[in-house]
């Protein structure tokens, strides 16, 4: 948004790539040339005691030149979900969901020494008490997601909130519960500055990012549309050089709304050939835990017509569950391997890994049985089954004792 907006066209902005590089003469320089200084961080729940860490050292110096001086701001999906753990670890603003209309105003306040009180969706200390602002509706046509002063060029966000509800994932406590789409007309304009940025290039591969790929367009979020699916992957596709990739990383699809239509729309219309799906537990008494909304016959049946129309299918699945048991762990065992002789199917597997701001953010993972991951292992020979699941458990477990941590000041008590 500060790119759109001509009022910041000279202001600058630096990327700090790596931070281990910069020094207290660094930050000096910064203050000398500039006068004030916003650093600003967006970050995931698994990054959070990193950007501590690095927080830690940027105060040495912050106190050492002069804390008003500085301004220290968080967003993203880790200070959305834990506002007051986020203001506890020593920022002075914390954005709440989606900051893209509030981040320039709060940057132009701050500019001209203005009040926060008009910031919609922020939350700071104010007279010893958290102030939590009322936060704003947004609509993704207004702003683009992308940035080309900066060359940057992710998947292009095409929804954003779920109705759903899943315990363990952030998108709907964050977001909200209503599903939100960027229209056609705007995407396109998106592939089109794509397609000038990467001319050069055979072709461009247009991936999307979406809590649900499959209801892109849907009014309800529930069920999909695919009458609108199809006119967006037409759309991608009449460009000269786009490639539309869809139900695929970054985005997979809900089973419950992967039919024959829509995979034959997939098939005929995207240039992956492999679609993503979350099947996250072979045991329906965990997927009601989890308040996912399907089965593992959805599962089954969404592969069943992914395979009918001649594509391959990544299932994800969810392991460490905190109310799983030993059985649950094998009845996804034995889902796997039932999806195995199907067709070409493979497992990606996952660790659970609490985050904040969901139901499960204060959980402990369940532990994997032994013979469990031994039996999972013999599955996935030749490469069928994927995932860093030791990796995963050893970050669950920093993660869990992050967001459990106690403190003296505990600004939690005063939310």
């Amino acid at each position: 948004m500060l790119e759109s907006d001509k009022g910041f066209d000279n202001l600058p902005i630096l990327f700090i790539r790596d931070f281990k590089k910069i020094s207290h003469s660094d930050v000096k320089g910064m203050v000398e040339e500039y006068g004030k200084v916003i650093f600003a961080y967006s970050f995931f729940t698994t990054q959070a005691q990193l950007v501590l860490k690095e927080l830690k050292k940027l105060s040495g110096y912050v106190t050492q030149l002069g804390r008003e001086k500085f301004t220290l701001i968080a967003g993203g999906p880790h200070p959305s979900g834990d506002v007051g753990g986020t203001l506890r670890m020593g920022f002075d603003i914390v954005f709440e969901g989606a900051s893209e209309f509030s981040f320039p105003n709060l940057i132009y306040n701050l500019q001209f020494d203005k009040p926060l009180s008009n910031i919609p969706g922020i939350a700071y200390i104010q007279d010893n008490k958290v102030i939590r602002n009322k936060k704003q509706e947004l609509h993704l046509d207004k702003f683009y997601s992308f940035s080309q002063k900066f060359d940057m060029f992710p998947p292009i966000e095409i929804s954003r909130g779920c109705p759903h509800g899943c315990k363990y994932c952030e998108v709907s406590y964050i977001f909200g519960k209503k599903m939100h789409h960027r229209s056609i007309n705007v995407i396109k304009k998106h592939v089109e500055a794509y397609e000038k940025r990467f001319r050069d290039r055979g072709s461009i591969d247009i991936r999307f990012i979406s809590p649900n790929s499959l209801c892109y367009g849907s009014k309800n979020g529930l069920k999909s549309d695919p009458k609108t699916i199809e006119e967006l992957l037409k759309t991608v596709e009449s460009l000269n050089s786009a490639r539309a990739f869809l139900c695929s990383f970054p985005s997979e699809g809900r089973p419950e709304n992967l039919d024959e239509e829509l995979a034959g729309i997939i098939s005929n219309h995207c240039s992956n050939k492999i679609i993503a799906i979350g099947g996250q537990s072979g045991s329906n008494r965990v997927l009601k835990s989890m308040n996912r909304g399907h089965s593992i016959e959805d599962v089954h049946e969404a592969v069943d017509c992914a395979i009918n129309n001649g594509l391959g299918v990544s299932v994800d699945f969810l392991l460490g569950f905190p109310t799983e048991t030993r059985d649950d762990q094998y009845k996804t065992y034995e889902a796997i391997k039932y999806l195995f002789k199907m067709g070409e199917v493979k497992a990606r597997l996952h660790y659970f890994m609490p985050l904040a701001g969901t139901p499960l953010a204060y959980s402990k993972p369940a532990p994997l049985d032994k013979e469990v991951l031994r039996d999972l292992g013999k599955l996935g020979k030749g490469g069928r089954t994927t995932g860093y699941l030791e990796s995963q458990i050893k970050a669950s477990k920093k993660i869990s004792d992050f967001l459990n941590r106690e403190t003296e000041n505990d600004i939690k008590e005063k939310l």
